[in-house]
């Protein structure tokens, strides 16, 4: 067995800017955006391959929103099902037996063309997209080796890490047994719940180990039974079967399944024989049924106690893991890959201070505490529906029960599915990344409900801009300044602050009219990098440099600039 050092393999002076441990959609979204930004990033796997694990089905709209920043919500939107396929939710007895209730949404197709019904509900360019993981992996990692600033590595365990003062080394050992050393500036650890990165900070996992019915997960083939899901067929099915309940989830819009079973309290899981739990899914025992593979796991609400120990860090299911609903698990790890990578950009170029890392952990781990939260509840609101056994019998006993089972289905689990408070709802406070009160955590007031606003800590709000644009489309990629109305003050003066301090700054003019719900009597607005709110006021801060100074860390000295 070989072993290779740093130097031998890349020189002598060679240090990576950043090291991604994992490259799932997180780590592969937070090396997407550092690659946009111009720093260089090396990409590293255990798995020689994209997933084949379709943990997760649904990109959500927060996460199109970024995806169309980097240039990939119309590929994505062209992933996974087929364009023409609708992505309703059905709730029903079986897939073959009674439908109780359903909610109806577009396709990709009507989404990619500006026709779908979400744009009238939704506040945002991108509505939210149902994609297996399987499908949008292989679209993420195709980005990653066409950007040129990707060192993509599968196929390469981490299998240590530490922090030797002015870089990290990591230890990496590849499938064909090669052991090496190389050196980073700063590691994140997108490795997942049994992160290796996590364990080697001595970060802890801190809530609760097991929140509910532990699941039985079956992917598997049935060409028959994607014949018999009629003229409008559904995206995800929860069905409610006479021994187990659960969801169906068509993954290519063919022949290809994902089922997850709750296995009722008091039964092994090892113990669910998958043929009888398919047949209560489905309604009935089919004969062509090819299952893929199969996957017993427990429902967890668990959130790191620390995302960071000096320079590494952590995102993704490695910083919080809980129940895989509202598509909440991979679409709040991608939201800190965003929060993440524009500040190892701005820490690596010097105009940022180190505190933006606490910072980071302060929002993110704030916004997984509250996420979890609302997932549980979703899940636990939903508990006694559809009990009564009488629900599959025929007659008028069983018809009423089925009526009243989707009229409560339509009322308590209309928030997973409309989950706009918790997609683009949390306020970061609490930290001086926000130069605005400090009142808190950050907080999910509602999980259906958003309210948009530029109070700082918020996210930007959208709005078609005279062209047919996205406000989205055009707020830069670093700070961007808004001027909103013909009496804003002049950006003189913040940009003067910005250019003194390196900081990179955009403006941008709002003549249009803007909601004074929304924008109250702000004439200027600050965004961030991650289009979140840094500061708003009716008038010219007296100190623009002051303001850069909180928000970026640089009260007391300049960090020392290094190439990215």
């Amino acid at each position: 067995m070989t072993y290779i050092t740093s130097s031998e393999r890349h020189g002598k002076a060679h240090v990576h800017p950043v090291a991604v441990v994992g490259a799932g959609p997180v780590g592969m979204t937070l090396a997407l955006d550092l690659a946009l930004r111009g720093t260089r990033v090396l990409l590293l796997d255990t798995s020689a391959t994209t997933t084949t694990n379709p943990r997760c089905n649904t990109t959500n709209a927060r996460s199109m929103e970024y995806f169309r920043r980097l240039g990939l919500a119309g590929r994505i939107r062209r992933a996974g099902l087929p364009g023409d396929h609708a992505t309703d939710v059905v709730y029903c007895t079986s897939m073959t037996g009674h439908e109780l209730t359903r909610f109806e949404f577009s396709s990709s197709d009507e989404v990619l063309d500006g026709s779908a019904a979400e744009f009238d509900d939704w506040p945002t360019p991108e509505p939210q997209h149902r994609i297996s993981q399987i499908y949008l992996e292989p679209v993420l990692d195709s980005a990653c080796r066409d950007s040129g600033r990707i060192d993509v590595r599968r196929g390469h365990s981490v299998e240590s890490v530490r922090d030797d003062g002015d870089a990290a080394v990591l230890s990496v050992r590849t499938g064909s047994g090669e052991q090496y050393e190389v050196a980073a500036r700063y590691v994140v650890g997108c490795d997942g719940g049994a992160s290796t990165v996590r364990r080697m900070i001595g970060a802890v996992l801190e809530g609760d180990g097991e929140v509910s019915e532990r699941r039985h997960s079956v992917q598997f083939r049935s060409p028959s039974l994607a014949g018999m899901l009629g003229d409008r067929p559904g995206w995800m099915y929860w069905w409610y079967g006479r021994q187990f309940r659960g969801s169906l989830i068509r993954l290519d819009g063919g022949s290809l399944f994902l089922c997850h079973a709750r296995v009722p309290e008091g039964v092994d899981p090892d113990s669910v024989d998958t043929d009888v739990m398919l047949d209560d899914a489905i309604g009935r025992r089919l004969d062509d049924i090819d299952t893929v593979g199969v996957v017993r796991w427990t429902a967890r609400r668990l959130v790191a106690d620390r995302f960071r120990d000096g320079r590494i860090l952590l995102a993704g299911d490695a910083a919080h893991l809980w129940l895989p609903l509202g598509g909440f698990g991979m679409n709040t790890g991608i939201g800190d890959a965003m929060a993440l990578s524009w500040r190892l950009h701005a820490v690596l170029s010097g105009w940022a201070g180190e505190r933006v890392f606490d910072d980071y952990e302060g929002e993110r781990r704030s916004v997984g505490e509250a996420t979890s939260r609302a997932a549980l509840k979703i899940d636990s609101d939903m508990q006694e529906i559809a009990r009564d056994p009488a629900l599959h019998e025929p007659g008028p006993l069983g018809a009423s029960l089925r009526r009243q089972a989707g009229a409560r289905i339509e009322q308590i689990d209309r928030k997973q599915w409309y989950s706009q408070g918790v997609q683009f709802g949390a306020k970061y406070s609490g930290t001086p990344g926000i130069d605005g009160e400090q009142d808190g955590d950050a907080a999910i007031a509602s999980i259906g409900d958003y309210v948009p606003s530029v109070v700082a800590g918020a996210r930007l709000p959208h709005h078609w801009r005279p062209g047919g644009d996205s406000l989205f489309d055009q707020v830069g990629d670093q700070f961007t300044l808004l001027r909103i109305g013909a009496g804003a003050p002049a950006a003189g003066p913040f940009a003067a602050a910005a250019a003194a301090a390196g900081i990179p700054l955009a403006v941008l003019d709002i003549d249009e009219p803007v909601d004074p719900a929304i924008y109250g009597d702000a004439t200027m607005v600050l965004v961030r990098p991650d289009q979140v709110v840094a500061w708003s006021g009716p008038t010219a801060p007296a100190d623009p440099g002051a303001v850069f100074s909180r928000l970026l860390g640089l009260a007391t000295a300049m960090p020392v600039r290094h190439s990215a």
